[in-house]
This record gives C-alpha cells, structure tokens and sequence, in this order.
C-alpha cells in the first residue's frame, strides 16, 4: 500500500526552531517532538479508536469491481473519504485517485506549490533545521512536488486488463481530524514566534519576510482547517487567523521602511531620482531620519576616442548597491555601463546621463521587485 509522504509537513511544525528567543527553544523543540510523535501516530493508524486500514487488493481482468464506479462500496462513507482515477498505468492511476480526493476538498494538487517552494528554499540555505539525518533533509528540499493530501493512502487497484489500470484512494475521517489539528497547532505556534519581534526588528526587510512566511502558513491552516471540516471536524477552537492579517501586516512594514538614497557624481539629482522613483514604486521611502537602509550610487565618466570617427564618446559606469546600515551588508548590487557618442564631449556626456536614467527606469525596477519578492527570514 502506497502511503502518501509526510516530511513536508514535518517542515512546518520544525518550521520556526531557529528563530526562537534561547530561554523558550527548548520548550518548543519538546513542543514539537511531542506533536511530531502524535502526527507519527496518527499516520500509523494509531489513533484512539484503534483505526484498522481497509485491505488493499491488486487484481487483474474479469468483472469489474463495484468500487471503480462507487469507492464508498468499499470505503464506507461515514469513516473514510474515497475517490477512484485512471490511467494506461498504475503510477498515474495512483496520481490522478490521489488528485480526485484533492479535488473533495476543493484543492488544486498543486495548491501548496508557493508554500512549499519557499520552505524548501529555506531548507537547502540552511535557515531552517529539519533534520540531522541527510536524506530527511534532501527530501524536504524537494517538498514542492508534493502533489497530494497528508494521510491519502491508495487502496485497492484494478487492471482492466485492456489498457486502463483502476486506482482507489482514501483518507480515514478520524485520522485525518487528527492529522491536521495537530498540524495547524504547529504551524500556529510557529507563526507567533515569527512575528514575535522589536519594532526595529520589525521594521526591516526580515520583518517582511517574517510576516510574509506567517501569511504562507495561516493560508495553509486555512486549508487543513477545510480538511477538517470536510473530514466531519472543525477547526473552530483554534482561533484562526486568516493569511490576509499578516499579508497587510507585512505590506505596512514595507511603507514604513526608508531607504535614502545617495549618489557620488550626479547631475542636477537626475540618477537620485531615477533610483528614488524605482524604490518608491514599491512603497518604500526614501527620506527620513537614521534609515535602516542606503542606496549607495556612484557615477563614472570617461572620455573615449575612436579613429576616423569625428564624434566624441563618453564611456559611462553606474554602481549602486543597496546596504543594511546596521551590518553593512550589501543586499543588491546593480550596475550599467555603455558609452554614448554626440558632435561634442559635454553632449556626449548629457546623452550619457540620459542612457543612465532610460536604464535605472527599465531595469531596476525589476531588479527590486525580484528581490523583495525573494526574501526569506533570517536566522537569530
């Protein structure tokens, strides 16, 4: 019997272990040893009730069974939740039941697919700490082809034996209640140490990041809380909060950050405000007092002669580098160069100011806007 993987959600209660203030981690790490060992429990059938799982068969040819039209023939409906694909072979057969019973819940396969990405990635930067165990951690790393339900199971499988293979899967009702509460108190735990910050931490691109991976989870939680509920549960008692609260919390800490910009060899502020245009387009501000954040520009102008060419050249170089204050870290480095030509040097030089400016207004924006979306929390 196939048993759909669980490290990915592992990841979650694990989540947050090293963000942690030093006098409650171990408290937590208890924390979420105990709730890994129910969720292994739960995931072994050992739930409260003893939860014995229905008898797998593989067959081959002869009648068709009742379950490939009606997989509560076989799964009663009042203890599990069924549903039945097909394919030319078994291992899609597999996929596609898998997805139908997705689909009960009114989830994409696929629906995880950011979350699990940006856990991942998490991962294999070593900003979160799974395991010890090497394999555990590389298949975290893959978590994001993930394309299944936590406690989906395949059952029984039919070959028609003329081209199409028959696959049931199922998920036990009491189980799976036990699965995602336990889940959903994980994660929760774990976003309320993420957002646990100063307002100076707050106030910073991890403090977006912080908010931005709480808001990942709260929708997750939003989705077990709906497997709960389909699963004859609820999800009530956990006090909830929806993913668009730490999703505007996060847009607000991007408004309140300032990020002054500074350029060495500009012309009447035409590269500080081409640059400012680009930061301010994504909310940030870019005057203020003590700024956690400098956009360091340089400008580098040279002239360059060609033969037989009557007109003058300036070779041009824009640097800038966007620095933490705090650490001096430089965040993104962005640069241009290229040379610009005109009857006279000083021409060349003002079309060269202009090539500079057409390029900050077409580049850098994207260059931001990658960035911010990119980030992931820091380690404390």
């Amino acid at each position: 019997m196939a048993s759909f993987p669980k490290i990915p959600y592992m990841l979650m209660i694990f989540l947050c272990a090293n963000f942690l203030p030093a006098q409650s981690k171990g408290n937590a790490d208890a924390a979420a040893r105990d709730a890994v060992a129910r969720l292994e429990d739960a995931l072994a059938g050992k739930s409260s009730a003893g939860t014995v799982k229905a008898p797998p068969q593989a067959s081959r040819g002869g009648a068709e069974p009742a379950w490939v039209m009606d997989p509560y023939r076989l799964y009663s409906r009042d203890r599990y939740m069924a549903a039945v694909g097909f394919a030319p072979n078994r291992s899609e057969a597999e996929k596609k039941a898998l997805a139908a019973l997705a689909a009960l819940f009114g989830q994409s396969v696929k629906a995880d697919f950011s979350a699990a990405t940006m856990y991942s990635e998490a991962v294999s930067k070593g900003i979160i700490s799974v395991s010890e165990n090497t394999s555990i951690r590389d298949q975290v790393a893959t978590a994001a082809s993930m394309d299944s339900l936590m406690g989906a199971e395949i059952g029984n499988v039919w070959d028609d034996a003329k081209g199409t293979v028959y696959a049931a899967a199922y998920m036990d009702r009491e189980k799976t209640i036990v699965i995602y509460t336990e889940l959903i108190r994980s994660n929760q735990r774990n976003i309320d140490e993420l957002t646990d910050m100063s307002p100076a931490e707050k106030n910073s691109f991890d403090g977006i990041a912080r908010y931005r991976l709480a808001a990942s989870m709260a929708g997750i939680n939003a989705k077990y809380a709906n497997v709960i509920s389909q699963a004859g549960g609820s999800a009530s008692s956990l006090n909830l909060k929806s993913a668009d609260s730490y999703s505007l919390e996060a847009s607000a800490i991007q408004k309140a950050i300032t990020v002054v910009v500074t350029v060495e060899g500009d012309r009447a502020n035409r590269i500080r405000d081409a640059f400012a245009k680009a930061l301010q387009g994504e909310g940030l501000r870019t005057r203020g007092n003590n700024p956690p954040y400098e956009l360091e520009v340089s400008i580098s102008l040279g002239e360059v002669s060609f033969p037989n060419n009557n007109n003058k050249f300036c070779r041009y170089v824009a640097s800038a580098n966007l620095i933490e204050n705090e650490t001096g870290t430089v965040l993104i480095s962005f640069n241009v160069a290229d040379r610009e030509g005109h009857a006279t040097y000083e021409g060349a030089q003002t079309a060269a100011y202009t090539a500079i400016e057409r390029e900050i207004a077409e580049k850098y924006p994207a260059t931001l806007k990658e960035y911010l979306a990119s980030l992931l929390p820091q380690k404390r």
